[in-house]
Order: C-alpha cells, then structure tokens, then sequence
C-alpha cells in the first residue's frame, strides 16, 4: 500500500501494465488534436441546417436546431483553439499536417472537414440569424459568402496539386476520405441557395452563379474519385469493420448535388441575371427549374444506393464495430441525402416524402446523440479506437 504503480510492479518481477491506447480524441495531449476531429463538428452543423429545413415540424424544433447550432459554435471554437495549441507547441506539422500524408496518414484529406464546418456554420447563421437580426448581418452573410468560396477554392486547387505532384497512393488504399477535400464546394451550392435567400437580385444573381459552378466543379471532381472508389471495391477487399462507419462518406456528393441542384433550380427566378440571354430572367426560370427537378431525381436514387452498400457492410461488420472518429461518417453524409430528399419532397408536393424525410430527419437527431454519448465514453474509458 501506498506505493506506486511503477514500484510495486518492479518489486514483484512484472513489468507495469501498459496504459490504455489513446487515439485522435484522447485530451491528455494538445498534439492529439487533427483535423479528423472537425467531422463532430460537421455532424453537428449539418443537423443544425436539417432542422430547420424538415418539413413537418412539431413545436420546439426550430428552438432545438439553435441548440445544436450553439453547441457547434462551442464545440467549433474548443477545436480551433486545441489545434491552434497543437501547431504552436509543434510548427513544423502546420504543413505536415495538410501536405505529408505520410506522416499523418491519411489527415491532409480531414482538412476538407474544417472547410465543410465553416461553410455550415455560414448557413445556420443565414437559416437561424438572419430572421432574428437587421439588415447588416444579411450584408454579412453575403460578404463572408465570398470569403469563404475564394478560400476553399484556393485550397482545393493547392491541396490536390500538392498530393498529385508529392505523393503516389495504391488504389487498395483508397478510402472515401479522399473526396473530403472537394466538400467545401459541394456544400457552397445549398449555402448559395439559402444566402441569396435574403439578398436583393443585383446581389444574389453572381451568387447563384457562382453556386452553380462551384458545384460543377466540386461534382466533376467527384465523378473521378468514385470510379476510382469503385475500382478499388472490385479489385480489393472493402475496409476493415472498424472503418466501414467512412463508406458513408461517398453518400454525401451525391447528395448534396442534388440538394444545391433543386434548390438553385428554384431559386432560378431570382438568380438568373436580368435580362438572361436577351429574355426577361421569368422566361428561362421555370424552364430551368424542371430541368433541375429532373436532374435531381436522377442522380438521388445514385445516393440512395452507395447508402444501401455502405449499410450492408456496415452491418455484417458491426459485431466488430468500435467508437472512433469515423462514427461521425453515420451523421453529416446521411444529412445531405435527408436534405437532397426534403428538395425532393417540396418539388413534388408529396407528403409521404415528407413524411419520410421527417422521420429520417428524427433518426439522425437519434444517431447524433448515441455517438456522442458513445464517443464521450470511450474518451472517458480511454478505450477509443
């Protein structure tokens, strides 16, 4: 009694039983910190949006979606500050930790997740502040808009043209994380919609332009890294049961192409310059709206089934699922599929896809506490994997 655990375990001849193994969520060090943790933080964003966008709405939802959207804010604001402290306290993994995927592994990919986090930060502020506040954070919302599309597509050209010239990658190791990178501009189309929401035409017609061809570009990119995900499902074997949670991540392109799609469709009456090829901007919106309509009910069955492929594996590798960061891939691509739904739902005036969508919309409320609580007590037990 009363000696330590070092001294008594030298005394009886045994070596000292090793600590529990810690992982990217472990608190005892700032150096822990990556940026994987920042897809808790899109998780919770993006439940925040789907909120307030469910259609049918029991009283105190909206009241619920900004309590989540505060505890983002909060849990967004603790995560700058441990990663700010990781870098200082460690300059050189400033670059390493968005360049060297050798030495990270696979992080430099997870960046995408701090770009996808600001992005829904910006459209709870539009969706949750901007009716509750004056006009000078609709002027606001509109400059950071622009902010926020100049940086993430500065670094989605550096990121990718690092890594094509820096690093070669097998194909057996390709996971869905390597779409991370192009997120933030498959998110900036839903976040154009919403912002020009509030905007007079002169100032919400460059907007939804530059909507349409972020998402474009952010789709294009996608279209090559799925024949690259699908070749490595055909040629080697799907990942490991504990990372199977991140096969939910290719749901999310998809998804939230078809979410801006429709959205910016609709909102064509309001977008498209006037005149709009030497026609007042009414005659080519309604056109370009059922286009949209049609686009988007083409590519959401796509959606649907990389969610029923990612589920099945799930499934018969959940007896050896644990908590880890990759619990968070359950959360914010099935957001974008709830969302691309909901677009669904209102341009089709159908209340069974309504109906749906408010019950997925409850699951993902369900899920979201489950892995915090599941996450919470890993970190606590020092058991997260």
């Amino acid at each position: 009694m009363g000696q330590s655990t070092e001294s008594s375990s030298s005394s009886d001849g045994h070596e000292p039983e090793p600590e529990p193994s810690r992982s990217n969520y472990g608190f005892h060090s700032f150096r822990d910190f990556t940026w994987h943790q920042f897809t808790g933080t899109m998780s919770t964003g993006s439940l925040a949006v789907v909120l307030y966008q469910t259609p049918y709405k029991f009283p105190g939802v909206v009241t619920l979606g900004k309590v989540i959207f505060i505890i983002d804010l909060v849990f967004f604001a603790l995560l700058c500050i441990c990663i700010s402290l990781r870098f200082y306290i460690r300059p050189r993994l400033i670059v390493k930790s968005v360049y060297d995927s050798h030495q990270s592994h696979d992080e430099p990919f997870y960046l995408g997740a701090f770009g996808v986090s600001v992005a829904l930060i910006l459209e709870n502020i539009a969706q949750y502040g901007v009716p509750e506040s004056g006009p000078w954070l609709i002027r606001a919302c509109e400059v950071l808009f622009w902010l926020y599309f100049g940086c993430i597509l500065v670094v989605a050209v550096l990121q990718y043209q690092t890594l094509f010239v820096t690093r070669k990658f097998n194909i057996d190791s390709m996971t869905p994380s390597w779409l991370l990178p192009i997120y933030p501009l498959l998110i900036t189309g839903s976040l154009a919609s919403v912002v020009m929401g509030h905007l007079p035409r002169g100032s919400a017609s460059p907007i939804w332009i530059c909507g349409v061809a972020s998402q474009g570009l952010g789709w294009m990119v996608t279209i090559l890294m799925y024949a690259m995900w699908a070749i490595r499902l055909l040629c080697e074997e799907i990942p490991a049961p504990a990372m199977r949670p991140s096969m939910y991540v290719a749901v999310g392109p998809t998804a939230y192409t078809v979410t801006a799609i429709v959205s910016l469709g609709a909102s064509a009456s309001k977008g498209l310059p006037d005149p709009f090829l030497g026609a007042p901007p009414a005659a080519a919106a309604a056109t370009i709206h059922a286009v949209a309509v049609i686009a988007g009910t083409f590519l959401w069955l796509f959606a649907f089934w990389f969610f029923a492929l990612s589920t099945v594996a799930v499934v018969l590798g959940s007896r050896k699922l644990a908590p880890n960061y990759t619990w968070w891939s359950f959360i914010y691509p099935n957001v974008g599929l709830t969302l691309a739904t909901i677009q669904m739902g209102k341009a089709y005036d159908s209340p069974a896809i309504n109906y749906l969508c408010s019950v997925m919309t409850a699951a993902l409320f369900l899920g979201w506490l489950f892995i915090c609580a599941s996450l919470l007590n890993a970190v606590r037990r020092g058991r997260l994997g």
